[in-house]
Parts: structure tokens; C-alpha cells; sequence
């Protein structure tokens, strides 16, 4: 992301050398970042029994070996999606990204009804993946022939200064949020269980599922947000960010009704209704997926401005603040899942909601927070109060299309509140019906 925003201003000039000295940098980059994985991945299998309690399946290492690997081939030819992505052609990655993964999960469905063996399942996820990085250089190499070309031209110094503070901050980044995205899972199977891993994991699917979704969207338009950047126009740039703020607030908040109202039905029919989790700790995950997408845009400006050196600490605070709350919720107040995603919720409270937005307005839109504060305290007072509605229609006893109906009213009633209330959003919605953003 730090080389990906770099490139925005090279790929508007054709500046071809300066946009291969990026790429080789890149290249270098990812290398180490791959034997890292490999170094890190290789050590923590033989920690495993640390971080379970109870007895070890047999094949739990060689499962892990296979997520770890998988990790380290995202990151393979990495340069082609970001040059991609730069240039505002992120639609070719995503339609690679879309067949592979296809392709995938109907073989990986067959695996699992098949065999029921989730070490097949994960080499499928692998193989997926290294065939979709190769299929994309392929297509990258038409758009890019110079690609081909590993000869590059060195970066100027004052250049090199700023990619390596940028560098510093992605992955101070990256380390904090590994270390969040694993904490949930490790505190539960030390102090819980695998089963209660297993229940998390199945409302966990579904959520990431939507987030790979409605993220797809956002990012398609982090290249422009980034040339946006560099007109230098704060107005423009502030007006254009509480458009798209409020537009993926109303998104994410009809997703997140429907979560509510749906979750647990679909639940028992996926997996059995013996693996529903209680309406309180279902709130909490769809609560903590709001929040979460809530700063979706705040990161797509942060990446657009290269803004990576100023949040070199702030994942590494959050990881540790959700590490420390998880396990007090957990282990002293004995509330199970709901304890872990009280602590992130907690750690989002702390550290997300203040610290994100401060970075964009003082260092990338260099506009004063006061607008931002009032659109966010009053979608955030609605969120809640429709999401205690949602919660009261879904433990209702009545047939399905009734509740269909219900949550279909519910959701114009959100629609005509954000219309009403938020200018931004009404200004979203004519652009997106033109099909239009100035």
C-alpha cells in the first residue's frame, strides 16, 4: 500500500522509469516479507500446544503450515495487483480475484461433503491462490510490458526517505493487526475451547464473507481518492469524503439490520441451531462489524495520502489494548465469545474512533474535525437504536415472510432517517443515481 499510493503521481505523468524503480523496491520488499512469514510460521507450529487447550487434532500443524504458506502467497507478484490498482484498473484484479475464488469454493465444497478433510480444504485455498497470482502477471504483462523488465533506475534520496517512513508505518501496521486478528482465536482456544472457537468461526465466515463484499467497492476507489489528492483542493477533497462516508455508513448499517435480523436462522439451517450464539453476543459481532466498516473510508484516505508513517503505533495499541480487555472479559467476567468481542469492540472505542479520523483531517485533508464528530455521533445514535429494533424483530415469532416484511420496513425507515438527517448522504445518493462525483 505504501509503494501503491507512491505510484499515483507517476502513473498520471508516464514517468516509466520512476514507476520501475517503485516496482523493483516493491519486489525487494515483499521477498523479505514472504521468508518472514515462512521464519515466523515454521517456529509457531512448534508452539501450537501453547495456544490450545485440550487435546491437539493430528493434523492441527500440518493445517497450520498450510494457512501460514497461504499468507506468504498473497504476497507473491504482489507488484501486478498494485500497479493495477494504482492505475485505477482495479476491476481486472477483481475479476481474477472473482473466478479463482469461484472456482474455489465450489472445489472446496466438494472437498468438504467429499472427505470432510479441512487440510484438503486449506491446499485447495493454496493452490487457488498461487494460480490466481499467476493468471494475473500474465494479464498485468499486456497492460505493462515493461513489467518484464527487472532492470531498473535507483529512486532519488528524498524519495527513498519518505517510502521508508511509509514502509516503517505499513508494517508497524500489518504487525498490529496480524497480532489483532489472531488474539480473538488464541484467547478463546487458551481459555475457552476449541468448540467455542468452532461457534466463532461460523458467524465469523459469514461476516468476513460481507466484508470481502462491500470492502471490494472501497477499494476500487482508493486510486481515485488518491488523484483526488493531488489537486490540492481541501474543500473539495472534505465534501467528497462525507459523501462517501455517509453513502458506506447507510451501506454497511442495511447489511448490518439484516445480519440481525437473519443471523440466527441462518445459522440453524448452515450448521444446526445447537451453534447459535446468544441475541446479546450476536449484537456485539454485527456492532463491532459496524464499527469496522465505519472506518473503511477513514483508511482509503489514510492509504490515498500515504498517511502509513503517522500510524505506526496505533495498530500495535489497539492490538494490545484488545489482547488486555479480551482476557479480563474472558477470564474474570467469564462471558466466553462475547468477552473477546467486547474487547475489540473496546479497543475500537480507545483507539479507532479517534485516532483514524485525526490522522486524515490534520495530516491528509488538513480540515478541522468538527464536522466530522457531528456526522458520526448521529449515525452512530441511529445505528444503535435501530439496531435495538432489529434485535426485538428477530427473536419475533413469526413466519419468515413476515419478517421479510418487517426488516424490509425497518430499512426504508434507516433509508428515509439518513436521507433526512445527513445532507451528505442525500448529495451520495443524486451522485449515484447520475452516476456522477465531482
Amino acid at each position: 500500500m505504501a509503494v501503491s499510493s507512491a505510484l499515483y503521481e507517476p502513473l498520471a505523468n508516464n514517468n516509466i522509469p520512476l514507476i520501475k524503480a517503485y516496482l523493483s523496491l516493491l519486489r525487494r520488499f515483499y521477498k523479505l516479507l514472504i521468508i518472514l512469514i515462512i521464519v515466523l510460521g515454521t517456529i509457531l507450529t512448534f508452539f501450537l500446544p501453547v495456544f490450545i487447550t485440550g487435546a491437539i487434532p493430528s493434523d492441527a500443524r500440518l493445517a497450520f503450515i498450510l494457512y501460514f504458506m497461504n499468507s506468504a502467497v498473497t504476497y507473491m507478484l504482489v507488484v501486478n495487483r498494485t500497479l493495477l490498482i494504482a492505475d485505477q484498473l482495479s476491476y481486472v484484479n477483481a475479476r481474477n480475484q472473482f473466478v479463482f475464488s469461484m472456482i474455489q469454493q465450489i472445489i472446496q465444497i466438494i472437498i468438504l461433503l467429499a472427505t470432510k478433510n479441512y487440510v484438503l480444504y486449506l491446499l485447495i485455498q493454496l493452490l487457488a491462490n498461487f494460480a490466481s497470482n499467476l493468471s494475473l502477471r500474465r494479464v498485468s504483462l499486456k497492460y505493462y510490458p515493461y513489467l518484464a523488465d527487472h532492470d531498473a533506475p535507483s529512486l532519488p534520496t528524498e524519495k527513498i526517505q519518505a517510502l521508508k517512513q511509509n514502509i516503517i508505518g505499513m508494517v508497524s501496521s500489518k504487525v498490529g493487526g496480524i497480532v489483532l486478528n489472531s488474539t480473538d482465536n488464541i484467547v478463546l482456544s487458551s481459555f475457552v475451547g476449541l468448540t467455542a472457537v468452532g461457534m466463532f468461526s461460523n458467524y465469523m465466515t459469514v461476516i468476513n464473507g460481507l466484508i470481502t463484499l462491500q470492502n471490494a467497492a472501497v477499494n476500487a476507489i482508493t486510486a481515485s481518492i488518491g488523484n483526488l489528492g493531488t489537486e490540492s483542493d481541501s474543500h473539495k477533497e472534505e465534501n467528497i469524503f462525507f459523501q462517501l462516508f455517509s453513502g458506506n455508513s447507510f451501506v454497511t448499517h442495511a447489511i448490518a439490520l439484516g445480519a440481525i435480523t437473519f443471523f440466527g436462522k441462518f445459522i440453524s439451517v448452515w450448521v444446526g441451531g445447537q451453534y447459535q450464539l446468544s441475541i446479546i453476543t450476536t449484537v456485539a459481532i454485527v456492532v463491532l462489524f459496524f464499527m469496522n466498516q465505519l472506518r473503511q473510508i477513514s483508511i482509503a484516505f489514510q492509504i490515498a495520502h500515504s498517511l502509513f508513517w503517522q500510524q505506526r503505533f496505533k495498530s500495535l495499541w489497539e492490538a494490545g489494548i484488545n489482547l488486555a480487555f479480551s482476557i479480563v472479559f474472558v477470564k474474570a467476567f467469564n462471558l466466553g465469545i462475547l468477552g473477546v468481542v467486547l474487547g475489540t469492540i473496546t479497543s475500537n472505542i480507545l483507539i479507532n474512533s479517534w485516532w483514524e479520523p485525526l490522522i486524515v483531517f490534520r495530516s491528509g485533508i488538513q480540515r478541522p474535525l468538527k464536522r466530522y464528530w457531528i456526522v458520526y455521533t448521529g449515525i452512530m445514535v441511529l445505528f444503535l437504536s435501530s439496531m435495538f429494533i432489529a434485535a426485538i424483530i428477530s427473536t419475533l415469532e413469526v413466519p419468515f415472510l413476515a419478517l421479510c416484511g418487517l426488516f424490509l420496513l425497518h430499512e426504508f425507515t434507516v433509508f428515509t432517517l439518513y436521507f433526512v438527517c445527513f445532507k451528505e448522504f442525500r448529495i451520495f445518493v443524486r451522485r449515484v443515481l447520475t452516476v456522477k462525483f465531482k
